[in-house]
């Protein structure tokens, strides 16, 4: 499937303001000549954009109140290309290209007929493309134009060069530079959208059963409820398509995410971190299958190199991307095959080092890294690393309330570092956060592979069993 190119302009009829203007001017009756801005995206933009291998994305109908509808919004940030047409000075098009590029720093094209050329203030003159018309306003040279065009959106594709001012004006830093791996996690602390369905999503994640067989399948049916009453998914902000995905993942129901992110609309399905959901969740769903479900597992690692090739892969991509080594890593373990065990410890320590250079913020990849190290006998390097993973932890809890995951990570950083008074107390610390059980479950089994190596080299292990057995 080819990258989706929004295009932002005016629609229908329009009256052409410069010619109206020179018959007010002049003290004319005469009738305006009117622009059809639908003619000039059928036989020029549309084609450009597809003799340029995008699919075309536009919004035909004009909002009320003179704005426009938020999902339009959406499409404007989220699609890979964009093109905006300023003729005539439509205030609507350059709000909507002020907001693209106030987020994207390149792969927007602002073009303009050639009679209301140049523009009238700076926005970049030698960044937009004068289409030419006629005195009829007719595209005079439209397969030249439509040629042009074309050229520029592959150049846009193979460079990605900076073409937003503002990212120019600051040297192409961010303005998200909140740790990818806590995006998931606070999307609904910092993301405002729509506070009735935020709640529904809420208590449908919430729900609770006197069985606690049944909660699950309760929890889905409410979900899916929420999506029935407010589909089609196409008409849905993006921020509650990417809540009801987090809220299948927090209740475990990973069939149900994989289906729905399958269906979320391409612009949607294509950003970052619905790419990294995807690729947990294909890894989860093929690890959990009855035989493990190798192409399933090679997808997920496809979706990740994808990002990594474009330049769009993040500490969090890593740590899904160690993950899958490591998932790997524990089925040939338990399997009794060491040395293909250790073969993926490794690789599984390549994703989890690159994620955590990438953004030493990010503890998750920083503890498995750490921890990796610690199993395969990298002691040195593993101390030296702790300290920064150490760092990392402490400043989460500063940034947000401090959870689970925190207390347990630096309760391994103490066992690896033998600090096992330390260890204790995180573990009490940790205790009353552990919400299920599986928390519980999945701390004790990280340690019980820490004491079963440590065990192969001979190690003394009397103290890490004191801890483990903490665990019950």
């Amino acid at each position: 499937m080819n990258p989706y190119c929004f295009v932002i302009t005016s629609f229908g009829k329009k009256e052409n303001l410069n010619d109206l203007r020179s018959k007010q001017l002049a003290g004319q009756n005469d009738p305006v000549q009117k622009i059809d801005f639908d003619k000039i995206y059928d036989d020029l933009i549309k084609p450009a954009i597809i003799k340029a291998d995008l699919e075309p994305l536009i919004e035909r109908e004009e909002k009320g109140f003179g704005s426009i509808h938020k999902t339009m919004y959406e499409k404007i940030i989220l699609c890979e290309f964009c093109i905006a047409d300023l003729t005539n000075l439509n205030p609507n098009a350059f709000y909507e290209l002020g907001m693209r590029y106030a987020v994207k720093p390149f792969t927007t094209i602002p073009i303009i007929a050639s009679s209301h050329f140049p523009l009238p203030f700076d926005i970049g003159s030698n960044r937009t493309f004068p289409y030419q018309v006629d005195k009829d306003f007719n595209l005079s040279d439209k397969e030249n134009d439509i040629n042009k065009l074309a050229d520029i959106l592959q150049h846009a594709k193979k460079n990605r060069s900076t073409d937003s001012p503002l990212y120019d004006m600051i040297n192409g830093i961010a303005f998200q530079n909140a740790v990818a791996h806590e995006k998931t996690d606070i999307f609904r602390e910092r993301v405002k959208y729509d506070e009735a369905i935020k709640k529904e999503l809420a208590y449908a994640r919430n729900l609770t059963n006197d069985d606690p067989s049944k909660i699950k399948s309760l929890r889905i049916e409410a979900i899916n409820r929420v999506i029935d009453k407010y589909k089609p998914l196409e008409n849905m902000e993006t921020a509650v398509l990417i809540d009801i995905m987090i809220s299948y993942r927090n209740i475990e129901a990973f069939n149900e995410m994989y289906d729905f992110i399958k269906q979320l609309p391409r612009y949607v399905f294509e950003t970052v971190m619905v790419q990294e959901q995807y690729a947990f969740v294909l890894n989860r769903n093929a690890g959990k299958a009855r035989s493990v479900d190798e192409v399933m597992i090679q997808e997920a690692e496809s979706v990740l190199r994808k990002l990594e090739q474009e330049g769009k892969a993040s500490s969090e991509s890593y740590g899904i991307w160690g993950r899958i080594h490591k998932d790997k890593f524990e089925r040939a373990y338990k399997a009794g095959n060491i040395n293909e065990a250790k073969f993926y410890l490794k690789n599984a320590l390549k994703y989890y080092e690159k994620g955590f250079e990438s953004d030493p913020r990010d503890a998750y990849p920083g503890i498995n890294y750490v921890t990796c190290l610690e199993l395969l006998g990298e002691r040195e390097k593993a101390l030296r690393l702790a300290p920064a993973v150490e760092y990392a932890v402490c400043a989460k809890m500063k940034r947000k309330t401090p959870d689970y995951w925190d207390y347990a990570t630096l309760l391994e950083l103490a066992v690896i570092e033998t600090r096992y008074s330390e260890a204790e107390t995180f573990f009490y610390d940790a205790k009353p956060m552990a919400s299920e059980s599986w928390m519980f479950g999945t701390t004790k089994d990280n340690l019980k592979k820490i004491l079963n190596f440590r065990k192969a080299r001979n190690e003394n292990t009397d103290e890490l069993e004191k801890i483990i057995n903490l665990f019950g």
